[in-house]
């Protein structure tokens, strides 16, 4: 019952609604406007729907299922979620919610990312500590929007969609805000600390997609703990300075010296290969043959492909390359994780066309092969991440448009028929 578990298709306004012709009609009225759409445009904005009827059929019927909660999950639902969420008005519809805490989420990372764009300098106090109130925020926000709805009655699949694709991008606003915090640089760390963080979400969801139940970690550890540690790194440098992190704890028997925030990154790598391993593990004891396993973990390509190229990004390409490089990196893991998300509850096939991860491959390649060099190399990749920035908004814009119309239901307002 507690956190966001609670995106469960039971409001008799569903039962009735969601399968009836006017539900059609509607999403026939968007498809008809899409079709005017430039052909010009068509790698951005495609005239043909994002989801297609089967997969709106299966959105009808659509059932979250959580899984395990943390004993630290039970005890702020006792002493903070839930007498927050009573609280609040009743006119505060829950995807207001969800939308208010992204936006605090992202907004901690631009933060310290404005305040040291190379990632080197620190940030000052203020934004340090502004920087962990906002995650707070944020998971505050993550936590009572789902209370919010079934207080309301306005339980449904929109909801879902919105708070795990937002979940996703601020996971990346997190990493690159602690990164900050660290003093990371644009290099292999917070390369590293991207790719470390992407894995387990990612493959979290890619679970849920083969065994219907979505785990945010596992009885002991999730993805609260995760978010307290993210604003507890911010508050201690805001209180010790981002100096902190540079203190040497032991040196190797080679002479490499392991400073706080490798091990910050050790220990990071430690606790997501756990969590991923657990997603692999129990989504494929559901595959009933060596076939499926196959099947399954082929689906992990996009995730690979873009975990490849960002690690091997800051090593092979000049300093000028790196920040288009590591913008088009995020873009696209928010591209592939919320369509992730999406077919999870569409129950379509995975992965579609990825013209973005296959666009990020060949300017990859093209800079390997020494193309990248000057200031047209520059140009190219700030144009590669531009398009990757775009082809992420946009896949989200109108997958919550398609849900949204199909389902009559307002981004921003609750319905009074579903009102309790």
């Amino acid at each position: 019952d507690i956190h966001k578990h609670t995106y469960i298709h039971t409001s008799p306004f569903f039962a009735t609604f969601a399968m009836s012709d006017a539900a059609w009609e509607r999403t026939k009225t968007l498809r008809s406007s899409r079709a005017c759409r430039s052909k010009s445009l068509s790698f951005l904005l495609p005239s043909h729907p994002r989801i297609e009827d089967a997969g709106l059929h299966a959105v009808d019927t659509h059932k979250y299922t959580p899984g395990p909660i943390t004993p630290l999950d039970r005890f702020l639902y006792v002493y903070w979620w839930e007498p927050v969420a009573k609280r609040l008005p009743l006119w505060l519809a829950p995807n207001a919610i969800t939308l208010i805490g992204a936006t605090a989420a992202l907004m901690s990372g631009i933060l310290l990312w404005i305040c040291s764009p190379n990632l080197e300098g620190g940030a000052p106090v203020w934004a340090e500590f502004g920087a962990g109130m906002l995650v707070l925020i944020y998971q505050t926000c993550d936590a009572v929007d789902g209370l919010q709805a079934r207080r309301t009655g306005a339980t449904s699949p929109l909801g879902e969609l919105l708070d795990h694709g937002c979940d996703g991008t601020c996971l990346t606003s997190f990493t690159l805000g602690y990164c900050v915090s660290q003093q990371c640089g644009l290099g292999l760390l917070t390369a590293t600390s991207l790719v470390v963080s992407w894995f387990p979400w990612w493959l979290a969801q890619w679970e849920a997609y083969h065994t219907g139940v979505v785990r945010t970690g596992g009885e002991t550890f999730g993805i609260t703990e995760i978010e307290f540690m993210v604003a507890a790194i911010h508050f201690i440098t805001a209180i010790c300075g981002a100096d902190v992190w540079k203190i040497q704890i032991f040196q190797l028997s080679n002479g490499t010296v392991v400073d706080l925030r490798t091990a910050a990154v050790i220990i990071q790598l430690v606790v997501a290969t756990v969590l991923a391993g657990l997603s692999v593990k129990y989504a494929l004891v559901t595959r009933s043959s060596s076939k499926e396993v196959a099947v399954a973990l082929s689906r992990t390509w996009p995730l690979v492909t873009l975990a490849a190229i960002t690690v091997s990004w800051p090593l092979l390409f000049p300093t000028a390359l790196r920040a288009p490089g590591l913008l088009a990196s995020c873009s696209m893991f928010t591209r592939i994780a919320s369509e992730m998300v999406l077919v999870h509850m569409t129950k379509e096939s995975y992965p579609k066309s990825q013209v973005g991860v296959l666009s990020l491959l060949f300017v990859f390649v093209v800079g390997c092969l020494g193309l990248l060099d000057g200031p047209g190399g520059v140009c190219l990749s700030w144009t590669l991440a531009i398009y990757c920035l775009l082809d992420a908004v946009f896949f989200v814009a109108d997958a919550v448009s398609e849900i949204s119309t199909h389902l009559g239901v307002s981004l921003y307002k609750i319905n009074k028929r579903r009102a309790q």
